[in-house]
């Protein structure tokens, strides 16, 4: 790192430093207003304590795979609304199969062995589906190592991370509530599909509950400028609350997703959410609430200091961030263009 570097990222920090002094304490978990069946009456209980999220954004493919440039934005337009709905949020990207790999271990290990964390895992790249030789199709998601299957199917079948594998990460969490969401498409048999009309919040809805959706079926394809994230943005903006109750559930969400984007789509893309096949995770319901609203607050847990840059101060952070990236990437070309130009070289070599 060069001088004029170090001084812009010590003087970004300067700008920051009276931001961070009279930043306030904001509630990390909520409770609900639920409904009891019986007698009519709500009543508040305790959700949640703690909300992370994982974002995996795989963009700049290897193996055969175009690239899909606007998973940058995404990843950028997700994080940003997580973070406003309380979530701690881990942003993984262009994973190969390994880091892929690594990534939900890793995140499972540190935020999903406590009963009451809510964990969301959004995944957004390639996704395909390819059949089995004893019958049936298999979904996966695509690590950018992996080649196309087209081209290479066992070098495929080793590199990418099979739906399967998914049912063991959900069963492996030990919290009550977890939601998957896959900005890709293809089969989706570990999780039976959602037919029923969303319900209101009651005491079951704390039930357990993996809880899937993807944004479309097997052989669809899910475009660059992604359809998927912009309904899932405007669904936690409120328009995903068709009760109005002040909250989004993983059904409601399914819902709105489903209707919105076969819309939008233009019937290219049919989004596919339902549960996990086993009768001690598909009771309860995911639950979202809205930003802004008072429903979103509890009075039992407090979290660390929240951090809001003044606006010119973060887009000044932004700027230069994508600034580094971009060199980043430019210096990760250039290395590419080199080994494959010494790998021709030595090739030419041996046959003289």
């Amino acid at each position: 790192m060069n001088k004029t570097k170090f001084f812009a990222i010590i003087l970004m920090l300067l700008l920051l430093l009276p931001v961070i002094a009279g930043a306030k304490t904001a509630p990390r978990g909520f409770s609900v207003v639920a409904k009891d069946k019986n007698t009519g009456k709500t009543k508040r209980i305790k959700l949640y304590d703690n909300s992370y999220a994982l974002i995996i954004g795989a963009s700049n493919y290897e193996r055969g795979w175009p690239d899909l440039r606007g998973v940058k934005d995404d990843v950028a337009a997700v994080k940003t609304l997580l973070r406003n709905l309380g979530f701690s949020v881990t942003v993984v990207e262009n994973p190969d199969s390994a880091r892929l790999r690594s990534a939900y271990n890793d995140f499972i290990r540190k935020y999903g062995r406590s009963e009451n964390n809510r964990l969301l895992i959004y995944y957004t790249g390639h996704g395909m589906t390819l059949k089995n030789t004893y019958g049936g199709q298999m979904g996966y998601i695509v690590p950018v190592d992996a080649p196309n299957p087209e081209i290479d199917r066992d070098g495929f079948l080793d590199k990418a991370l099979d739906m399967q594998q998914m049912e063991v990460y959900a069963k492996r969490i030990q919290s009550k509530h977890a939601l998957f969401m896959f900005d890709s498409c293809f089969s989706g048999s570990i999780f039976a599909m959602n037919k029923d009309a969303p319900k209101s919040i009651t005491e079951r809805t704390a039930k357990p509950v993996r809880q899937f959706i993807t944004a479309g079926d097997a052989n669809e394809t899910v475009p660059d400028k992604s359809v998927f994230r912009r309904q899932f943005v405007k669904a936690l903006s409120g328009d995903g609350d068709t009760n109005k109750d002040g909250y989004v559930t993983g059904d409601e969400l399914g819902l709105f997703l489903s209707d919105t984007i076969i819309n939008y789509s233009k019937g290219t893309q049919h989004p596919k959410y339902g549960r996990i096949r086993d009768p001690n995770l598909d009771q309860g319901d995911f639950v979202f609430a809205m930003a802004g609203s008072d429903k979103n607050v509890s009075d039992y847990t407090a979290s660390p200091p929240v951090v809001s840059p003044s606006s010119d101060v973060q887009a000044k952070l932004d700027a230069e961030t994508e600034r580094l990236r971009r060199e980043r990437e430019e210096i990760e070309r250039e290395r590419k263009r080199k080994d494959s130009e010494l790998k021709l070289e030595k090739e030419r070599l041996k046959k003289e």
